[in-house]
C-alpha cells in the first residue's frame, strides 16, 4: 500500500509542476518516453481547470485578456490545485490570488470583479434550503425580538469595493467588443447577491448602514445589535422596512435566539 501511496503522490506532484523525474521510474515507455506521456496528463489537467476557471469568471477573463488569464489560471492552479472533485468548487481563493499579481497592479478592481462573480458562483451553486417568509417573523414573540437571530440562506453573499463593479460586469455583458464607459471614481459600493425565490440569481446595492445591519446578523449577533451598528452608520436607518424586504426577497432560512 506504501508503494502505491507513494507512486500517486509522485504522479500528482509531476503533474502538478512538470517535473517528472520521479514519476517517470514506474511508467512504461510503451512506444512514448514516460516523461511525455505524464506531460499530456499535465496538459490536460492544465487545461481543464483553466477553462472551469474561465467559466466561472468571464468578465474577469475579457477584462486582462485570454492570454493572460489562461497565464494566471495555470499559475493559480500550480499554486491552489483542486481539493475537491467538483469543479464550479474551485476559485474561491482565485480573488485573493490576482490582488496579489503585480501584472495587475495597474487594474485593482479586477480581483474585486472576481470577488463578484464568485459571489454569482456560489448564489447558483449553494445548497437548496428553506426560505422564510414575513408570516415567519410574526409568529415569533414580540418580548424576544431584539434577542432574534437570523441565519442567511446559503446563497447569500456580500461583496465590498472601492470600484463600481456591478457596473464594470454589467458593462462586459452581451456581443464581443461592448463596452460601456464606466467611471471608476466614486463611493464604495457594496453587494448583496443571493438566488431569489424563483430560483434566479439577484442583486443589489447596499447602503453603508444596509451593509453594517446584515453583516451584523451573519456574524451571529442578535437584531437589536445589527440596528444598533447599522444606525452608528445612518440614524435614519429603516430597520423593519429593509428587514421586510429581505425576507420577500428569502434571504434568511430560520430565526433562533441569541
Amino acid at each position: 500500500m506504501s508503494r502505491l501511496l507513494d507512486l500517486q503522490s509522485n504522479l500528482s506532484a509531476a503533474i502538478l509542476t512538470g517535473m517528472t523525474g520521479s514519476a517517470s521510474a514506474a511508467i512504461a515507455p510503451d512506444r512514448l518516453a514516460p516523461g511525455n506521456r505524464v506531460q499530456i496528463h499535465r496538459n490536460n489537467f492544465l487545461t481543464t481547470l483553466s477553462e472551469a476557471l474561465a467559466a466561472t469568471f468571464p468578465v474577469v477573463a475579457r477584462l486582462v485578456g485570454d492570454h493572460c488569464f489562461y497565464g494566471l489560471a495555470r499559475r493559480f492552479i500550480e499554486k491552489s490545485p483542486p481539493a475537491t472533485p467538483c469543479l464550479f468548487e474551485y476559485g474561491g481563493d482565485f480573488a485573493y490570488f490576482l490582488a496579489n499579481q503585480p501584472i495587475l497592479y495597474g487594474v485593482p478592481y479586477v480581483a474585486d470583479v472576481a470577488r463578484l462573480e464568485w459571489a454569482f458562483n456560489v448564489a447558483n451553486t449553494a445548497a437548496d434550503a428553506p426560505q422564510m417568509t414575513p408570516a415567519d417573523l410574526r409568529s415569533a414573540s414580540p418580548n424576544h425580538w431584539e434577542r432574534l437571530g437570523f441565519t442567511l440562506h446559503p446563497s447569500v453573499g456580500l461583496v465590498s469595493s472601492a470600484f463600481p463593479i456591478d457596473r464594470i460586469w454589467r458593462a462586459h455583458q452581451g456581443t464581443e467588443g461592448f463596452e460601456i464607459r464606466v467611471d471608476l471614481k466614486g463611493p464604495t459600493t457594496r453587494l448583496l447577491i443571493l438566488r431569489d425565490r424563483d430560483n434566479d440569481i439577484a442583486w443589489r446595492r447596499l447602503s453603508a448602514a444596509e451593509s453594517a445591519f446584515l453583516r451584523g446578523l451573519r456574524a451571529g449577533r442578535g437584531l437589536d445589535f445589527a440596528c444598533e451598528t447599522a444606525r452608528e452608520k445612518d440614524p435614519r436607518f429603516d430597520a423593519p422596512g429593509f428587514l421586510g424586504d429581505l425576507l420577500h426577497s428569502g434571504a434568511f432560512t430560520c430565526i433562533t435566539l441569541i
